[in-house]
């Protein structure tokens, strides 16, 4: 276009499938284009953004994520003249719904160029999908890359090669003491240049990481060895593009964030376990499962590529040879293995008129029509969905929020409800988080969550704590002392302010706050109630219902014996555990019979509950949108919850009439302001009743206190 003199006329969108290779693709192209067209390109992803500076004729390099929400506001990506997904063979959830959503563009925008691009996918389906559009061939240059499987790198290391033949073919479990033992190898026999390693997983970075700096090489001062992972902040990764100083060998320790789309120029060594970190799904329980599983042959040929980018290299395959041909062809789609309500949210969005089948039966995979269907039940559930499968006020609300349906219904409910900042920061908590966690400290960051703690049985309240004090600290020094002293990473707490104020203009976008700064000034109007430890209890309640834990006293053990002071925990798909890095997992007394949790996640059979909060039982009476049956005997009403026999309670009749009245007139106030103010009704008289009435639920709240006994009784 540039040669045909309409370049001007060129507004170019390229997706990478992460915030890294965004930045680095983009000014690799800027530094190529030269002075004069530098200014036309630019990038935009999460949390940072620097648009192009000419008016005529652009190139903006995007996360998909970013593009999705253009999408919203312009679907037939009008004033758009090409899009670029590269990439494209990554098959995540987010690129799966673009390419439903650029196909139906086409359809409505003749003007729209698509091109995808990947250099080891299924080009014959994508060509498929879109019509039997034409497959272009562009032949590359790769330098010679000398391969080794197991065998071969025990061989080279004079190690038993019995130990390739005899590993498990479907044990993924990685050797990490082979990891720093083949690296240190590489340091010391191998060619100059930079080692690539890939890993499954952030405790597999780090446990490497101690092990190579407790070796000679790095003591001695020989090797510069740096993490990449994607939950750290683009400054942080753009560290390991930079070369290292003489007489030091730089060792990437990574995960599959470093397989496409980034060449880090130095690297002439890439060691690959052959393992990744996937996550599987249940839809009918409701557990997700984090698992080291094999990689897919595509991604070895990806991973191998990295070593010859720039020079000759070599790959160590850290796997037998025969376990490639065990391998899959491609990778499995992240849509057939995923929490699908976050992409229904979408769907609504994108396509509000259509059932959430219809819109994903769309998708290049289209993921179980029963999935699909349990995932807007818990949507209805959650009051994000009406029983047309239609987005709700509330559900209006949510999906302009960012990040998982029930953390955006609790952002929304803490605009209500005047506890705004302490919300943002369990919501970012709950998508980084903020400590140092190793095994190596797993003690003493235990030790200073219990410090943060202090007896508010909640891990939410802890997150918000660590947060808060960080935030309040503006000397340099003295947040370092902070951070030392409770384990904090502060990497991570930048990147969780990030998100904080990302979700503030969420809050504005939603109409649910004027500005996004009130959010985070802590003597605004929206932060009344953040300091009210059994409100945020309460609200953390009603954000994560019906994600409910029963307590209760008595523990049958594995070996019969019957231990009856040790608590279980019971949700209503079965047992759970809570994990060891819970503040509740140490408690042999809570204050109530109920928590409160996010997620849960399967491993080695069992399920467990990483993060939970104490719930006051009249919170649960008061703040969950759900019928409720009563029953009266005499002057006493007992009032259950359907499905739910496990929850009851026994009142006098006048305080059960008193709660009602409370609990319809909560409901009331949070549809009201969910919804446009009605004429009859000024904003000051609204605003002033709310007030009222959440000062009534503080107190009530704060008075009563939860029943501490824990006992085997489920009457409240």
């Amino acid at each position: 276009m540039c040669e045909g003199g309409v370049g001007a006329h060129c507004n170019i969108l390229v997706t990478q499938p992460r915030r890294i290779s965004a930045v680095s693709v983009a000014g690799r192209v800027a530094s190529e284009m030269g002075p004069a067209l530098r200014p036309c390109v630019g990038y935009q992803v999460r949390l940072e953004s620097r648009p192009p500076e000419a008016s005529g004729g652009s190139l903006l390099f995007l996360t998909v994520g970013v593009l999705l929400r253009k999408l919203q506001s312009n679907p037939w990506l009008r004033g758009v003249s090409h899009v670029l997904v590269d990439e494209v063979h990554e098959r995540d959830v987010n690129t799966d719904v673009l390419l439903a959503l650029l196909r139906r563009a086409l359809t409505c925008n003749p003007e729209l160029r698509v091109v995808l691009m990947s250099a080891s996918g299924d080009t014959q389906r994508l060509a498929s999908y879109f019509d039997e559009c034409p497959v272009v061939h562009i032949p590359g240059f790769m330098h010679p890359v000398r391969q080794r499987y197991l065998e071969e790198v025990l061989r080279e290391m004079r190690r038993p090669v019995e130990k390739a033949n005899t590993q498990e073919k479907d044990d993924p479990t990685p050797d990490l003491d082979l990891v720093a033992d083949v690296i240190d190898h590489i340091h010391t026999h191998g060619e100059p240049g930079a080692v690539l390693c890939f890993l499954p997983g952030w405790q597999d970075i780090k446990a490497v990481q101690q092990k190579l700096e407790e070796k000679r090489a790095f003591q001695m001062g020989s090797q510069l060895i740096l993490p990449l992972h994607s939950s750290m902040s683009v400054a942080d990764q753009q560290v390991v593009f930079k070369r290292p100083p003489e007489g030091q060998r730089k060792i990437v320790l990574a995960t599959n964030i470093a397989e496409t789309s980034i060449t880090i120029d130095d690297i002439v060594h890439v060691v690959d376990l052959g393992t990744q970190k996937e996550q599987s799904y249940d839809p009918r329980t409701k557990v997700s499962c984090l698992d080291t599983v094999w990689i897919s042959r595509s991604n070895v040929i990806q991973r191998r590529g990295r070593a010859g980018r720039c020079q000759p290299g070599h790959a160590y395959h850290l796997f037998p040879r025969k376990q490639l041909d065990a391998m899959t062809t491609f990778p499995i789609p992240e849509i057939l293995r995923t929490p699908l309500e976050s992409l229904v949210v979408q769907a609504k969005i994108h396509s509000p008129q259509s059932k959430a089948v219809d819109f994903l039966s769309q998708v290049m995979d289209s993921p179980e029509q029963g999935a699909v269907r349990e995932a807007v039940r818990t949507l209805q559930d959650i009051g994000v969905l009406d029983i047309s499968e239609c987005l709700t006020p509330l559900g209006e609300r949510v999906a302009c929020m960012s990040c998982d349906p029930r953390l955006g219904k609790l952002l929304v409910l803490s605009s209500l409800f005047h506890c705004v900042l302490p919300m943002l920061s369990v919501a970012a908590c709950l998508t980084r988080d903020p400590f140092h966690n190793s095994l190596q400290n797993r003690s003493t960051v235990n030790k200073s969550k219990e410090a943060l703690s202090g007896t508010s049985y909640s891990d939410y309240l802890v997150f918000s704590r660590a947060v808060q004090g960080w935030r309040e600290l503006q000397d340099r020094h003295r947040r370092q002392e902070y951070l030392d002293s409770h384990s904090l990473s502060a990497a991570s707490l930048r990147f969780i302010h990030g998100l904080t104020q990302q979700f503030s203009e969420n809050l504005a976008e939603a109409e649910l706050v004027t500005h996004p700064a009130e959010c985070l000034r802590p003597s605004s109007l929206l932060n009344q109630h953040s300091n009210q430890e059994e409100l945020l209890k309460a609200v953390l309640l009603a954000g994560f219902y019906p994600s409910l834990i029963q307590v209760k006293r008595g523990v049958v053990s594995k070996g019969g014996r019957f231990r009856p002071n040790d608590l279980c925990y019971r949700t209503q798909t079965g047992p759970v555990l809570l994990h060891r890095s819970s503040v509740n997992r140490a408690e042999r007394k809570l204050p109530s019979r109920w928590l409160t949790f996010f997620s849960a996640v399967k491993s080695n059979g069992s399920v467990f509950i990483r993060d939970s909060s104490a719930v006051h039982p009249l919170a649960l009476l008061l703040l969950t949108d759900c019928n409720l049956i009563e029953r009266a005997y005499g002057d006493q009403v007992e009032v259950t919850m359907p499905g739910r026999s496990l929850i009851r309670w026994e009142l006098s009749a006048q305080s059960w009439e008193l709660l009602w009245a409370l609990r319809t007139s909560l409901q009331a106030m949070l549809h009201r302001n969910l919804r446009p103010l009605t004429s009859d009704c000024s904003v000051e008289e609204s605003s002033t009743q709310d007030g009222q009435l959440i000062s009534l639920l503080v107190d009530l709240l704060n008075s009563t206190e939860p029943d501490a006994n824990t006992a085997d009784s489920d009457t409240e």
